[in-house]
């Protein structure tokens, strides 16, 4: 029996729970029944509460508790806050290889993988690109004060330069808020084309209220925090109206392909990123298995090391996931994330189990050099 640890420090409602740990379980008995490893995979999982609502150091002792009972890689921590701070105790302690799907670039090292769920460098770039697209010059900003937001933040800085955008206003709030009227009439204010939103994704959840009680409709897009309002209890009725990054493609064959597997064995067709994410982990981890020699943690670093151009059921059409030595990012595609928008006329609960309810809005479309240099851009 190979043992592999599943690190959870971020909360889910059950309907997202439930595909993910689906998606997770599927790739590892394929793995099995297909003959890619020769023994049956058991799935250590821990659940607790990391930052923003909990503590790092509790996310540091759940990583040794996994590594104490003996796997050989680890899935997890999610979110980008957790990743930074349990980074130097892997890289200086740990030595287990921990594939996590972080969006942070402050993550990477030895033994630290990322398939990330979305990026904070490049979340930013997408979102300018679509804005720039829309006929958008001018962009007020409401991010976390945290380092997910503030990443974010910079990084959209440099991206609305390179597309000819001006950010006019910048309004930090808390990454737990909920009352986000001060920040949003300060936006209102100096009366941007658009507003963009950089975080965790709670304290967006609340920002529409502050948008319909100012009466104001601007063009509103928002990170990868856009996956997050799924998986709590305030649901995607919350973002109703804005785009986000997402990692959900229809027109991704291996997406439908993994989606009919997935409904012949589990009875449901969860079309979005909670089943195919944690899928192509699983796919990924086994494949690292099947190429580790001696089964050791540092036998397991190599064999993610060998893993080349797998197709990815998460992102667009060609999505393909790699890594090398010294690479330790996953995703060879610039449509590894796309933006959806959630409809405005969106009512009920959206069980993630079942359809997507978004729409598919953008994909990365690079303007030339001239486009950009005509718009103000460098």
């Amino acid at each position: 029996m190979i043992k592999i640890g599943f690190l959870q420090e971020f909360g889910m409602v059950d309907h997202a729970q439930k595909p993910w740990d689906d998606g997770l379980r599927m790739a590892l008995d394929e793995a099995y029944e297909d003959g890619l490893v020769d023994q049956p995979i058991e799935l250590v999982h821990t659940k607790m509460a990391g930052l923003p609502n909990g503590s790092a150091l509790d996310v540091q002792r759940a990583w040794q508790d996994l590594a104490d009972q003996g796997v050989v890689c680890i899935l997890g921590p999610i979110t980008s806050e957790n990743a930074i701070s349990l980074r130097s105790h892997i890289e200086d302690v740990g030595h287990i290889p921990t594939l996590s799907i972080t969006g942070t670039d402050r993550w990477y090292g030895e033994w630290c993988f990322n398939i990330n769920n979305g990026s904070l460098p490049e979340d930013p770039y997408l979102m300018a690109n679509y804005l720039a697209l829309e006929g958008c010059r001018t962009v007020a900003v409401v991010f976390d004060r945290s380092a997910i937001g503030r990443e974010y933040r910079d990084f959209f800085r440099e991206a609305c330069e390179f597309e000819g955008l001006t950010v006019v206003a910048e309004e930090g709030v808390a990454p737990r808020a909920t009352d986000l009227l001060a920040q949003a009439t300060a936006a209102k204010a100096v009366s941007p084309d658009a507003l963009a939103y950089f975080g965790l994704g709670l304290s967006v959840l609340h920002l529409n209220k502050a948008l319909e009680a100012l009466d104001w409709d601007p063009v509103k897009v928002m990170s990868t925090a856009f996956m997050t309002a799924p998986i709590v209890p305030e649901g995607l009725q919350s973002i109703r109206g804005w785009v986000g990054c997402d990692q959900y493609d229809e027109e991704n064959p291996v997406t439908q392909d993994f989606l009919s597997r997935f409904e012949k064995r589990y009875g449901y067709r969860p079309e979005n990123v909670q089943s195919t994410l944690p899928y192509d982990c699983g796919a990924v981890i086994a494949r690292a298995l099947s190429k580790a020699h001696p089964m050791t943690p540092a036998g397991v670093k190599h064999g993610l090391e060998q893993v080349k151009m797998l197709p990815a059921a998460t992102g667009g059409p060609g999505a393909v996931l790699s890594f090398a030595p010294y690479v330790r990012r996953a995703w060879l595609s610039a449509d590894f994330i796309v933006l959806r928008q959630v409809p405005q006329d969106l009512t009920g609960d959206v069980p993630m189990t079942g359809p997507n309810r978004t729409v598919l809005k953008h994909r990365l479309r690079p303007r030339t050099y001239t486009e950009r240099k005509d718009a103000g851009g460098r």
